[in-house]
Formats: structure tokens, sequence, C-alpha cells
């Protein structure tokens, strides 16, 4: 017990840690540009602001469209609006805690199986779209790292760094896509996935899957993996979903750049965002919270970009792509509880906790 305390109390240290060390970096960021701030915000083009905010809106549709797709495939349905508020919510909870993407899984396992989608097909939808998003991912670092190298801008070590995190990306895609198709791997690692959803659904939602589901259980994540490679060719409009995801980011950037007045081409835009989404993936900052800020902008700030601007356009970015859509979140969290079924007649029950 008193062990159980003591992790607990860490975590929640290490948590604050986090967001005092983000908002005391961006803090000292914003202070030392208060001046220019005001001047720049004066003439800041609000259509380009208003297309920004809209690229924001359509990434969590290609989200929800995402999901909505491989859970077609899979012979489940639910509204796509409900993926799309799905999407959203189970995403914008890694900003907050990230815990390496459980918090969002927890989530969306959690509100798919109460619209009766059982817990194994929700695994089976979370792998494949994590391995189309990390792959897409390192296709664009690799892309801005390469305009970097082209462009002379970057260091020795940046590059290094880059190249690093692509090659842990791929690898990640490569042991998730082969516990998808070799059946050994699979049947070890299905008992460790359960305990996880079991363990991240006690802390976060006090409830318990069932023990005497877990054959249920996995009967259901090998008929969902079974679907996937049987209707592989399907899952066109899925991979159309997630590079789609990733464009509308790099607009929601390109537009905060048009907002404050810099005309930024695609090859320092790619180079810079690429260099963000490396910081997004610091576990002890919720959604890189100043870090990004302080490596885009030095980013484009070494090619040429006034670094105040730089600075404004990564924080209206910030703003728009994790601020905005976190707080909407809350009220789609709620309208998602309140409109699910409370009966589950179909998927794995769960148990309540006290």
């Amino acid at each position: 017990m008193k062990d159980r305390l003591v992790k607990k109390t860490t975590k929640y240290l290490l948590y604050a840690l986090g967001i005092v060390l983000s908002l005391g970096l961006l803090a000292f960021l914003v202070y030392q540009s208060k001046g220019s701030f005001v001047k720049i915000w004066q003439t800041v083009q609000t259509r380009y602001l208003f297309l920004s905010v809209l690229s924001s809106a359509l990434i969590y549709v290609a989200m929800g469209m995402s999901l909505y797709e491989v859970l077609r495939v899979m012979g489940r349905r639910i509204s796509k609006s409900a993926a799309i508020g799905i999407a959203l919510v189970s995403t914008t909870v890694n900003y907050v805690v990230s815990s390496l993407g459980a918090s969002g899984f927890a989530l969306r396992a959690h509100l798919l199986n109460r619209r009766r989608i059982p817990f194994g097909t929700c695994v089976t939808a979370s792998i494949v779209i994590t391995v189309l998003l990390y792959f897409v991912l390192a296709v664009i670092i690799l892309q801005g790292s390469i305009l970097m190298l082209f462009s002379s801008s970057a260091t020795t070590l940046q590059l290094l760094k880059n190249f690093l995190l692509i090659i842990v990306m791929c690898a990640v895609c490569a042991v998730i896509t082969a516990f998808l198709f070799n059946d050994e791997w699979r049947f070890k690692g299905v008992r460790r996935i359960f305990q996880l959803i079991n363990k991240v659904l006690f802390h976060v939602f006090g409830a318990l899957i069932k023990k005497g589901h877990y054959d249920e259980f996995m009967d259901q994540l090998d008929e969902g993996i079974a679907l996937i490679h049987k209707k592989k060719k399907k899952m066109t409009w899925t991979i159309v979903y997630v590079c789609a995801d990733w464009l509308f980011t790099i607009f929601v950037l390109y537009f905060a750049f048009r907002a404050v007045g810099v005309h930024i081409t695609a090859g320092v835009l790619v180079a810079g965002f690429a260099v963000g989404m490396v910081t997004t993936l610091i576990p002890i900052l919720p959604g890189g919270l100043g870090a990004m800020e302080l490596a885009m902008t030095a980013v484009y700030a070494q090619m040429g970009i006034d670094w105040d601007a730089a600075l404004m356009a990564t924080l209206i970015y910030r703003v728009v792509y994790y601020i905005l859509p976190g707080i909407i979140s809350i009220f789609i969290y709620w309208g998602l509880q309140l409109s699910s079924p409370v009966k589950r007649k179909q998927g794995v029950p769960y148990e309540r906790t006290n």
C-alpha cells in the first residue's frame, strides 16, 4: 500500500514538474520578445488565422474518418460524427498526459466499448492506425532532414537526432507489423496487451475487464487481425485519411506563418515541422510544450526567418492545434458519454470497481 502511494505521488510530481518546466520555458520565450509581439499581432492577417483554424478542424475530421474506415473494414460500424468525436478527445488527452499514448488509447477503447465495439477490435484498430501514423511521420521527418541537409542550415547533431528518430519509428512500425502477421509473437504479446488495457482502465475509469473474458478478448483480436489481412486492399481510404491528417497539420503551421506576414517555402516549413514533432515525444513535457516552440523557432531562425515572427507563428500553431481542440474536446467528451448506450449487449463487458 505504501509503495503504491509512493509511486502514485512520484508520478504526479513528474507530471507537475513537466508542466512547470514547460510553462516556465514558454513564459521566458514570450517575455524576451514581448515588445515585438505587440507589433506583430497588430499586423496579423485574420483570414490566414481562419484558414489555420479550419485546417486544425480538418485534422480531427481526418483522424475520425481513419478510425471509421478501419472499423468498417472489420465489420463494425459507428456514426461518422461519433468516430470524429472519439478521435478528437482520445488525441487531445495525450496532450496533457501523454504516457506514450496509453491515456488516449484507453479513452478510445472506453468510448468505443460503450458503443458496443469489442475491446479486441479497439486494439486492432488502434494498432493499424498507429503503424500508419508513425510510418507517414517517419517519411515527413526524413524529407525534412534531407531538406535541412541540402540547405546546410542544420548541425550534424540535429541531423543525427532526426535520422535516429526515423530509425526508431521504422523499427516500431516493423515490430507492430510483425505482431499483426506473426501468430507466435501475437500469442506472447496478447496477454501483456490485455494486462495493460486493464491497468489503464482501472487507473483512468475505475473499471476492469473481467478475467474470465480473456479468451473472448483474444478471439476478438485474432478475428480483427484476420479481417485486416483479408481486406487489406480496402484500406486505401484509411491510408488517405492518415496522410490527410499530417497534411492538414502542416497546413496549420503554414497558415500561422502567413498570418504573421512570413512567406515560407515548403522545404523550410517541413524541415522545422519535423524538428518540432521530435520534441513532442518528450514524455515529461505535455505535448512538448515549450520545447517544441523553442526548437522550431531556432530552426526557422537558422533558415533566415525573423526569430520573433517564427516564435509568434509557432505559438499560433500551439493554440490552434493543441489548446483550442483540447478545450472543445471537454464538451465533446461529455456529449459522447451521454449519447452512448448504457447497456453493453456486445463486446467484452467490464466490471466497475469501488
